[in-house]
Formats: C-alpha cells, structure tokens, sequence
C-alpha cells in the first residue's frame, strides 16, 4: 500500500469517526419533546395599544420539517405545531407544496406528512383558546405542483376562510395588537400572490435585505462557511431599526462541514449562543429559531415579559 492510499484511508476513517461523533451530538437536539404551556399566553401581557412593531416574537424556521433523511436533511425542528404554539412561537414558516389541488407541508422535495387542513385545524384551535395571541403565518410555495389544474393562489385560499385569517392585508398594518389578537396575519412567499402581505418578488437568495415595498428587513443568509459568520448577521439584524418589521432567521447551512451540514449542526452552535446573546437586545424583533426549545423560549422572555 502507498502513501496515497495510507492517507487516503486515514481521511476517511476521520471522517467516518467525525460522523459518528455528529451524530451523537444531534440525537438530543432531534428529539426533544415540551408539555411545557407556561407561554401559550404570552401576549396577554402585552398592552392593546401596543404597535405590531414593537412586538418582539419567536418563531421557528421551516415549522413543519420534522422529518429527514438519515437525520442529516430535512429535518429542522422536533416538536410538533401544537408543542411549539403552546411554547410561545408566534411567527410560523409554512413550506407547502400543491399536489392533486390540495396543500401539503413539504420540505424541499421531503414530504413532512402533514397537510395544510390540519395546520389550519391546530391554529384555530389553538387561537380560540388563547384569544389574547395572534400568528403572523410565512407561507412558501417550496415545490412545484403536480397533478394540480388550480393555482397555488386559489388552493391557499380554500384554507383561509372565515374572519380569523387576515387575507386582504396588502401591506404591514399600521396597527395595534388589539386589532390581531385571536388572528393569523399572512405573509405571503409565492409567485402571484393576491392576498396577504407580498414577500415574494423582493425576497433574496442567504443574505440580509430590505424588501422596500413592504419596508420589511430580513436576515436570511443561511449558507455560510463558520458560526461566526452567521452570528454577525444576526446581530446586524437585532441592531436595525425604523424598519416596520425585522425577521431574523437563526438557520443556517455550513458548506464546508464534515458530514455535510444542514440544520441540526448549525443549530447546535447557534442555539446556546443567542440564548446569552439575546439579553443584550431590548427590540428584538421576529427570530426564527431551528428545534425550538423552552431553554430557547425561557432565554428569550427574559427582561421583556
């Protein structure tokens, strides 16, 4: 045997040892549970004439991604809709794709078993019995449709009926939480949009941007090479302001990571860090977390509530 094949054999021993070791490290981190509801209320602290704006809210990127491939991609959160309401998110990122003219959560090309009538269901239900909150509800077209002779559009809206989803808002509300108490406000991330508020056509591709129109900042650069990174980003976005709302995305992609990293990985590195960052940030904005946690819920209540 050469000194190529020696080395060779050596990287990839590392590698699978290194593997091995991830694994471990995510198996916490997938599988966390929560029968905790000490936040499913929050907002009814909050005063009726407080500004949408100057509400700072949790969130969870990819809200329904609970399943993956070999625990590596796909999977970006570990609690179900209902555990991550009652811990106190408010902003949901629905990825969807339409299939046979219904709605199913998807993401990529990973189906997520859950289709948009039971999302609809467990936010109503959950709005009615916690009449003090409100949703802003993120929803994605994130893979083309099959055998579907309707539009993305029109299906959605067979989903959205009745008073508790605020369709006809154009723009962010220039209003206070007394009038979103009890509701779901629609931002929406697809091609040809007719309701809700637009975020499609000003969207950017892992950076932080200004969609101008809508006066809405985002913090989305999820492709990045170390933690570090992405930390800077995230507090470039806590220290903006003016802005009518700010979204701050925790998710990230390492693109030169051993084995190759999608969310767990990055989330193990951000998750402890914002729970001790986070204190420093009075405006907090929107924050969207990957597996969403009661330590990620208690850290970012702290000082606010």
């Amino acid at each position: 045997m050469n000194k190529l094949d020696k080395k060779g054999i050596t990287a990839l021993a590392c590698s699978a040892l290194v593997f091995v070791f991830s694994l471990i490290g995510f198996s916490n981190i997938l599988s966390q549970h929560n029968e905790d509801t000490k936040y499913s209320n929050w907002m009814s602290k909050l005063s009726d004439d407080t500004a949408l704006r100057d509400v700072s809210m949790p969130g969870s990127h990819d809200t329904m991604a609970l399943y993956s491939i070999g625990n590596l991609a796909g999977q970006c959160q570990s609690l179900s809709l209902k555990d991550q309401l009652n811990l106190g998110v408010r902003f949901l990122d629905i990825r969807l794709k339409e299939e046979d003219n219904l709605l199913k959560a998807v993401h990529g090309f990973i189906d997520q078993k859950q289709n948009m009538g039971r999302i609809v269901e467990t936010i109503k239900r959950f709005l009615s019995f916690n009449k003090s909150e409100f949703l802003i509800l993120s929803i994605k077209e994130e893979a083309d449709a099959s055998n579907s002779t309707m539009s993305f559009d029109s299906v959605l809206k067979e989903y959205l009926l009745g008073d508790m989803f605020l369709n006809d808002v154009h723009e962010v509300p220039k209003t206070t939480i007394k009038d979103l108490r009890g509701k779901a406000l629609i931002l929406s991330r697809y091609k040809d949009s007719t309701i809700g508020i637009p975020a499609y056509d000003n969207w950017k591709d892992s950076c932080s941007f200004l969609m101008e129109d809508t006066d809405i900042y985002v913090q989305d650069t999820y492709k990045i090479s170390d933690a570090e990174t992405k930390q800077n980003e995230i507090t470039k976005c806590f220290n903006e302001s003016g802005h009518k709302l700010k979204i701050n995305f925790l998710s990230a992609y390492r693109t030169n990571y051993i084995p190759p990293s999608y969310a767990p990985s990055a989330a193990l590195d951000i998750n402890p860090w914002i729970n001790k960052e986070i204190s420093n940030y009075k405006d907090r904005g929107i924050v969207l977390y990957d597996f969403v946690s009661k330590s990620n819920m208690d850290a970012f209540f702290e000082g606010i509530l």
